[in-house]
């Protein structure tokens, strides 16, 4: 765009002399505005280059400080007052005005026609205009061509870069890096993405505390970021948000290096934004379309279909996992159950899955993520990545013990419910519960509650559920886990162990048995367990 550096530059401005605010000649000019009252600033608009007689100004000296102040606050590019006639020269208290705000002030000859200044000057703009859109428009039809000849977003950023000499980073919603196109090793923050593979942590949490990420969440349209030296941003840059659906699934950065970024930067980063969204959309419905295979695949494994064992097992195989060998399956659990929540984060487990190329078929059952995995795999690598990715408190992940064949998906569907349900009921939140680790648990689980009924035990512990005796049954389950040590049951009750002990003391009277007997321990720990399983909440 035209600043009021360059517009000075034209014939027409021969023999103008900038007397003041020469720290603001870099402000762009929209286009030049004759004023003819010396209530002018009312009536405009911002980035006019105006033009004006001494008539036209204030009659006093407050008034013409004012004029100035109220032009500058309103955006108004420059002031240009012509000189000789009836002045000789613009006031102090003019140029006093201007320089405090850092608003040119142009002296221009009372024989200069405003007419061919503002013709000649909003040609300039115009044609400058003109050109923008025609390279705006090549941009565009050149990015929408990669779509069309299959592009990814590597192409992307390369491409970006190259038309706007200027280094472009692409990164999903979390600012870890999709694709990067450098330019040069710009300052501390580009450095830091290059060789991280991410934006660095102070410069998102300084976007955060600045408002700018929530100004884009709440607008979906780009920011320019001025220079934040204290995280390593030393240059500016313009940040887009990349939207699918209404929602941010990503960002593109265009980052200065040895020249300031310009209007056409922020019109490319729009396009650029747009034509990933695009490349996302497209990559999401062919993930979509996998996604429905595969969660069928899993749907008639879960089910039992035995019938079709060997056509299932040669439709896993196409996914990278082979049923004849052992394997795992995981049961995602999200707090909230929604249907677009779990489809959502099925799409990231399964994006997830394809970046990593895990031996993994990622699927929905009933509203549910399942994950059936090779069991070679490192299992709890794996979930601490699905975790990281979801990023959800409360998420847990039941954990199947290792089967093999198509007929056992059932079985190992089956036994991440229970791992989920039992820990659940015993009070055990970690956020994954392996079925391998519950042993006798599941057993008194499969049981059932009749056993309650039968167990000579159970009424003793009962005991201990009075509402006055609460603390007792919490203490008798903590020592119980424990096996007996009084430190370790102390340390988990956060009590003094005077206080644990006066409770053990009350707890054997209340039941009549002795806690120092492993057998008797182990009975009640049955019993105890019993209750928790299907009457204590």
């Amino acid at each position: 765009m035209l600043t009021v550096a360059e517009a000075l530059k034209l014939d027409v401005f021969n023999g103008a002399s900038v007397v003041a605010g020469r720290a603001g000649l870099a402000r762009p000019v929209a286009w030049v505005h004759i004023a003819s009252g010396p209530d002018a600033p009312a009536w405009l608009n911002g980035g006019e280059l105006v033009l004006t007689t001494p008539a036209n100004l204030p009659s006093d000296a407050a008034g013409r400080r004012q004029y100035v102040r109220d032009m500058a606050a309103r955006g108004v590019a420059g002031l240009a007052v012509s000189v000789g006639r009836v002045m000789d020269t613009l006031p102090d208290e003019l140029r006093q005005a201007a320089d405090e705000v850092s608003f040119p002030l142009i002296e221009i000859s009372y024989q200069a026609r405003f007419i061919d200044i503002a013709k000649a000057a909003n040609e300039r703009i115009a044609e400058e205009q003109m050109a923008m859109v025609t390279r705006a428009l090549h941009m565009h039809q050149t990015l929408t061509q990669l779509v069309l000849e299959g592009g990814d977003l590597r192409h992307l950023a390369a491409r970006l870069a190259k038309l706007l000499n200027q280094s472009v980073s692409i990164e999903n919603e979390r600012f870890e890096i999709l694709a990067s196109a450098n330019i040069a090793q710009v300052d501390e923050a580009r450095r830091f993405t290059v060789s991280q593979g991410r934006t660095d942590p102070r410069l998102v949490q300084a976007l955060e505390a600045h408002g700018v990420l929530d100004q884009i969440r709440q607008t979906l349209r780009p920011v320019q970021i001025a220079p934040m030296p204290e995280v390593g941003l030393e240059l500016e840059r313009i940040l887009a948000p990349i939207v699918v659906h209404g929602d941010i699934y990503g960002y593109v950065w265009i980052i200065a290096h040895d020249h300031p970024l310009t209007d056409l930067d922020r019109i490319a980063i729009s396009i650029g934004a747009t034509i990933a969204a695009l490349m996302m959309l497209y990559q999401e419905s062919v993930q979509s379309a996998e996604a429905s295979l595969k969660g069928g695949l899993l749907s008639q494994l879960i089910q039992g279909e035995t019938s079709r064992a060997a056509v299932l097992t040669d439709q896993a195989l196409r996914y990278g996992v082979d049923l004849t060998r052992p394997f795992v399956l995981l049961l995602i659990e999200f707090p909230d159950r929604s249907a677009g929540r779990g489809v959502q984060m099925s799409r990231r487990i399964n994006r997830l899955a394809s970046s990593r190329e895990w031996p993994a078929v990622v699927g929905q059952f009933a509203g549910e993520t399942v994950m059936l995995v090779q069991a070679e795999a490192n299992i709890s690598a794996l979930i601490e990545q699905v975790r990281a990715e979801i990023n959800t408190g409360g998420v847990r992940i039941g954990v199947s013990s290792a089967h093999r064949g198509a007929e056992a998906a059932a079985a190992a569907y089956q036994e991440c419910r229970e791992a989920l349900h039992i820990t659940r009921r015993l009070g055990d939140l970690r956020p994954f519960a392996f079925f391998d680790r519950l042993g006798y648990l599941h057993a008194l689980y499969r049981a059932g509650a009749d056993s309650l009924s039968v167990n000579p035990y159970v009424p003793v512990v009962r005991r201990l559920l009075d509402e006055q005796q609460a603390d007792l049954f919490r203490t008798l389950e903590a020592y119980l886990d424990a096996g007996g040590n009084g430190v370790q049951t102390a340390e988990t009750l956060h009590i003094h162990r005077s206080t644990l002990n006066y409770r053990l003391a009350r707890i054997a009277e209340l039941c009549g048995c002795d806690l120092s007997d492993p057998q008797m321990r182990l009975n009640l720990q049955i019993a105890l367990k019993l209750l928790r399983l299907f009457e204590v909440e």
